[in-house]
C-alpha cells in the first residue's frame, strides 16, 4: 500500500507536518506577514530566486533580533496566554523604528 500511496504513508507524520508548517510560517513572513514579497510581481526566475535569498537573509536577521530584544524586553501575553505577535515581527518592528529613528535624525542635521 505505501508504494500506491507514497505521499500518504510517512513513518514520521508528525515531523512531516511541523517541516511543512515551518516552511509555510516563513513563507508567510516573507509574503503578507512582513515583506511583501509578492507586491513585486517578479516572473523571472533568476531575479526572483536573488529576492528570495535575499529575503531569506533578512528573515533570519529579524528573527534573531526579535530573539535578542525578547530577552531585553519579552514579548506580551494575549489572555489567551499566546504572544501578542511572532518573534521574526518583533525584531521587524524594532528594525524598522530603529531605521526610521536613524534616519530621521539624519534629515533633521
Amino acid at each position: 500500500m505505501s508504494s500506491l500511496f507514497p505521499m500518504l504513508y510517512t513513518p514520521n507524520p508528525l515531523d512531516d507536518y511541523k517541516r511543512r508548517w515551518e516552511i509555510a510560517t516563513l513563507f508567510g513572513c516573507l509574503k503578507s506577514r512582513g515583506f511583501d514579497m509578492e507586491r513585486t510581481h517578479l516572473r523571472d526566475l533568476e531575479r526572483l530566486s536573488k529576492l528570495l535569498a535575499l529575503l531569506s537573509l533578512a528573515f533570519c536577521w529579524c528573527y534573531r533580533v526579535g530573539e535578542w530584544r525578547a530577552e531585553q524586553k519579552p514579548i506580551r501575553r494575549l489572555k489567551h496566554k499566546r504572544p501578542a505577535y511572532s518573534v521574526f515581527r518583533y525584531g521587524l518592528d524594532y528594525l524598522n523604528e530603529l531605521l526610521l529613528k536613524s534616519s530621521e535624525r539624519a534629515m533633521n542635521q
